[in-house]
């Protein structure tokens, strides 16, 4: 009974976090040991592709046992072959003997981007029981194909990235190879830069993602920007609806930047922004890179 003693020697707060983690993981366990329970078998009517199998198979093999077997969910032993769980269909597997769940569990698993890279990748799968396993795993045989490993990792393989590289012309498959960006800050990135018409500095990429100051700098280092390839907008002719399109603009700046024109006759400087009713510097810093005198 130390234990308990123990417990109640800690003060109150930590006592409570104890006893939450502890019911916590009660819930995680009793929701594991059930979950199979609740996961029903698909109906052998509304699932095509196991339908067109126990067709196919109840055709070639004229035994009405096996079909009752499987459709019931039975145990059923059916043929041993080598197979790869990456490419075997559904009429495959029911010749292995799987029953329609664990069959129609595996094949969504697959739908899903599910790759075996080895034997034991099988073994979680829900119901799929040890000795089903068991049975099987000395037939299962994962070709080559399955080993390769997945679009971002083999592209670490290709040439080296150069040392520098432009923000403002290059792709995510390039973005996503430095340290620190992965898929889905290569892609911000590129959508970030087609919205204002690319980047004019190392720290507009902190509006995308706030960066540690490791990244950051790595980035500033190996990504360098040209602003020459920067879309702007021509301060005396560009209409409305282009300029409220852009991030740093928006609608009401834009219609005060077409009033004041308009007041004016025409820009004869960039900085006459600066008078533009609702702008302030933190805003006119931000657009007038993408501004150029007609």
């Amino acid at each position: 009974m130390n234990w308990l003693k123990s417990y109640f020697s800690y003060p109150s707060a930590e006592r409570k976090g104890i006893a939450a983690l502890l019911i916590i993981a009660l819930i995680l366990l009793i929701v594991y040991a059930t979950m199979p329970y609740f996961i029903s078998a698909p109906s052998l009517q509304t699932d095509p592709e196991l339908v067109a199998a126990f067709n196919k198979y109840k055709q070639e093999h004229s035994t009405g046992n096996a079909y009752d077997a499987y459709a019931t969910n039975n145990e059923f032993s059916g043929e041993l072959f080598l197979f790869d769980p990456n490419t075997l269909d559904s009429a495959g597997f029911i010749r292995l003997g799987l029953r329609p769940k664990t069959t129609h569990m595996l094949l969504n698993w697959r739908r899903k981007g599910k790759t075996f890279y080895k034997k034991e990748d099988l073994k979680p799968l829900y119901t799929l029981k040890d000795e089903e396993y068991n049975r099987i795993e000395p037939y299962i045989n994962i070709s080559s194909v399955a080993n390769r490993p997945n679009a971002y990792t083999s592209f670490t393989t290709h040439a080296p990235l150069p040392d520098h590289i432009d923000l403002n012309a290059t792709d995510s498959a390039t973005i996503v190879r430095l340290n620190g960006i992965g898929p889905t800050l290569a892609h911000k990135i590129i959508q970030k830069r087609k919205a204002l018409g690319g980047f004019v500095n190392h720290q507009q990429l902190n509006e995308i993602y706030k960066f540690p100051d490791t990244t950051f700098k790595m980035l500033r280092e190996r990504l360098i920007i040209d602003q020459r390839a920067v879309k702007k907008f021509r301060l005396n002719s560009t209409v409305f609806e282009e300029l409220k399109s852009h991030p740093y603009i928006g609608e009401k700046i834009a219609h005060n930047i077409i009033i004041f024109r308009e007041g004016l006759k025409r820009y004869d400087n960039i900085e006459q922004l600066r008078q533009v009713p609702l702008m302030n510097e933190e805003i006119y810093r931000k657009i007038a890179p993408y501004f150029v005198l007609d």
